[in-house]
Formats: structure tokens, C-alpha cells, sequence
């Protein structure tokens, strides 16, 4: 189940690597998207999310159905209900947007912290020991980026708005480097999985 899991994980990590990383630099480089556009791009990840879940939960429903299999992995119904509350909370912005987009750090750092406990879980799901301290370490660090915004977007950091939008930038960079690292831990797994079987 474990290994299933992670594998679930990297399906889309590249992509999620590279909107977590696009969105970081623009923070630094635009700092003004923060307050005009980040909204919207928190939305829009959440609706490409719910839409690739869903896309995945049929894709798997029709194979199971051609091997005439019963049923499929737990996993994916789980994935299913996460997809049909993405959509939701997708719909609710888009009809409150004029007020929600005045929350957009509480989005940020509310959907950073949910990041930070799913990479913990994954991190557990890591083969080696130092696989999953890596892992647990960045996700430790991702959980606290999305507390810092939380923090800051009270009132309670240092340097106002900029200091609000460098620390979601920063956080924003740590989940892409997350990412990348469960990426290239995968990988790394599965090419040596692979030379076990060569070898035998």
C-alpha cells in the first residue's frame, strides 16, 4: 500500500515541482502578483488537481472493468472524495471571489500546511531510512513555510506585505524542492528495483 501510495504521489510531482517553483520566482520577481494574482492561481491549481484525480479514478475504473476486476485500490476512492472537495471549494471561490481573493495568504498558507502533512505521509512511504528522513525533514520545513505565512498574514512577522510575500515565496520554493526530491527518490527506488530483477 505504501509503495502504491508514493507512486500515486510522483505521478504529477514534476508538475506540481514546476508550478510550486514558477510560482515562488514570480513572488520574488512580480511582488505585486501576490496581491493580484495568486488567487487565482491557487484556484486554478486546485481545479487542474480535481480534474487529473478524477481523470486517474476513471482511467483505473475502466482498466479494472476490461481485467474484470471487482474492485480497485482503496487509494483511489479516497483520491475521489479529495477530488470532489477540490471542486467544491474551487466553486465557492469562484462565486465569493470578491471576498476571498482579501485571504489570499490564509489560501496560501492554509494549502501549504495540508502540503506539509500529505509530504509527511509520503515521506514515511520513502524505502530507506535516510530516503525518509530527507523527506520528513523538507516536509517539516514546508508545514512550518505555510505556518510562517499564516503568521505573517496576522500581523505577526517582520516587514509587513514584503516580508508576507518573501516568506510565501520561500515556502513556495520548498515545496517545489519537496517535489523534486520525492521525484527523484522514486526513481531512484525503481531503478534499483529493476537491476534486482535483471540480476535475477
Amino acid at each position: 500500500m505504501s509503495a502504491l501510495l508514493f507512486k500515486n504521489f510522483t505521478k504529477y510531482a514534476l508538475l506540481r515541482a514546476a508550478f510550486w517553483g514558477i510560482m515562488g520566482i514570480i513572488l520574488f520577481a512580480l511582488p505585486d502578483f501576490f496581491l493580484d494574482g495568486m488567487f487565482y492561481a491557487i484556484v486554478g491549481y486546485m481545479l487542474v488537481d480535481g480534474i487529473l484525480r478524477i481523470v486517474d479514478f476513471v482511467r483505473e475504473s475502466a482498466a479494472n472493468h476490461i481485467h474484470e476486476k471487482k474492485a480497485g485500490s482503496p487509494l483511489r476512492y479516497f483520491s475521489l472524495v479529495v477530488a470532489v472537495l477540490l471542486l467544491v471549494v474551487v466553486i465557492h471561490s469562484i462565486i465569493f471571489r470578491d471576498l476571498l481573493i482579501q485571504v489570499t495568504p490564509v489560501y496560501l498558507g492554509g494549502l501549504l500546511l495540508l502540503r506539509g502533512i500529505l509530504y509527511f505521509v509520503i515521506a514515511l512511504c520513502a524505502n530507506t531510512f535516510m530516503q525518509r528522513g530527507l523527506l520528513v525533514a523538507l516536509s517539516g520545513i514546508v508545514f512550518l513555510g505555510g505556518a510562517a505565512v499564516l503568521v505573517f498574514t496576522f500581523g505577526f512577522g517582520i516587514g509587513g506585505i514584503p516580508g508576507l510575500i518573501k516568506v510565501s515565496g520561500a515556502a513556495l520554493l520548498l515545496a517545489c524542492l519537496y517535489e523534486l526530491a520525492a521525484y527523484l527518490v522514486y526513481r531512484k527506488n525503481l531503478g534499483n528495483r529493476s537491476n534486482e530483477e535483471d540480476i535475477q
